[in-house]
């Protein structure tokens, strides 16, 4: 088993995680607790269920709360675009990284 330090999806999700705690930053006052609070949550949350997914015996249902959590970050990234939060240029940025993430999850859990 591998540390999960050394795991790519979790490199990703981490400098996901990085990214969007500078993004919210920058946010208007009215999105910045309440939609980039949510935003901040489910990939801290992702994150700690792929360090849990990679330790544990039957990775099934941590990889499934991944996918979860990656699923609502489509969603508030796609909310903060609409609501012109972030520029269309963070839209894509983020919106290939959190692909990434969910194809990489995918491929865990058909795999584990």
């Amino acid at each position: 088993m591998a540390r999960h330090e050394h795991l790519i999806i979790f490199q990703k999700t981490y400098d996901l995680l990085v990214r969007i705690y500078k993004e919210v930053h920058n946010f208007p006052r009215e999105y910045k607790y309440g939609l980039g609070e949510n935003l901040k949550t489910a990939s801290l949350k992702a994150l700690d269920w792929i360090i849990l997914a990679n330790s544990a015996i039957n990775k099934t249902p941590y990889l499934k709360k991944v996918d979860q959590n990656i699923d609502r970050l489509r969603i508030y990234i796609r909310l903060c675009y609409s609501l012109k939060v972030i520029s269309s240029q963070k839209y894509e940025v983020l919106t290939k990284v959190v692909d990434e993430i969910g194809k990489m999850t995918g491929g865990w859990l058909k795999t584990g």
